[in-house]
């Protein structure tokens, strides 16, 4: 019987998914980081040329998916954006199901490529940058300071600095190539000194712009 892949990817998260189960790295390095990443950690890796990736796994129904089928399928996706938008928009690096996991590594050439394959939202650029974008930083804000929490600081404060933000509506962790400086106080957590994990509630989609997390390096 012709399993039906789509249904795997459902609503709101069929491209995220899609893109997601492109790629492994099964102990992966992340170019440039010089860290491991743990294989069950879903992250996207903001680089300091711009350029995006991607990390996920992926529980499996083992008796339902097929590796080389559900490869087919995610490959067709990943194709069809890079027809309307560029092969180098997207390039899928490896891909494996093992023991019922899928595991992925996929590399953007950029924040938009990336909002637009896994229809979340994302940005990475500087402060001032954002704001011309119509993003308005309305939060709370955690301050930093050596690993840990220093009390918190309003909009205010944020938006008149110059530094470097990523902005995203996903539930997943965020690694920068810098250090970690501020970050929104609701939905976040700090992991380490360049990474923090999206916690966003239960009921919250990927994707809704009212679930925004700010994270603000140099």
């Amino acid at each position: 019987m012709e399993k039906n892949y789509a249904s795997f990817f459902r609503g709101r998260k069929c491209k995220k998914r899609a893109a997601r189960l492109a790629g492994l790295l099964l102990f992966a390095f992340l170019a440039g980081c010089g860290k491991p990443l743990e294989a069950d950690c879903n992250t996207v890796y903001i680089q300091k040329d711009g350029e995006v990736v991607s990390l996920a796994v992926e529980k499996l129904d083992k008796d339902y998916y097929d590796e080389e089928e559900l490869k087919s399928y995610v490959e067709e996706k990943i194709s069809a954006y890079q027809a309307e938008n560029g092969e180098d928009t997207v390039e899928i690096d490896e891909f494996s199901v093992e023991d019922g996991t899928a595991k992925l590594r996929i590399d953007y050439d950029g924040y938009e490529s990336y909002q637009k394959v896994n229809g979340v939202t994302l940005f990475s650029g500087t402060i001032p940058q954002a704001l011309a974008e119509g993003y308005d930083f309305d939060a709370e804000f955690t301050e930093i300071k050596d690993g840990a929490a220093a009390g918190t600081v309003d909009k205010k404060s944020i938006v008149e600095m110059d530094d470097k933000v990523v902005i995203l509506s996903e539930k997943v962790d965020v690694k920068v190539d810098g250090e970690v400086l501020y970050m929104s106080s609701e939905y976040t957590a700090l992991k380490d000194e360049d990474t923090v994990s999206i916690q966003l509630p239960e009921d919250a989609e990927d994707g809704e712009s009212q679930s925004l997390a700010y994270i603000i390096y140099q």
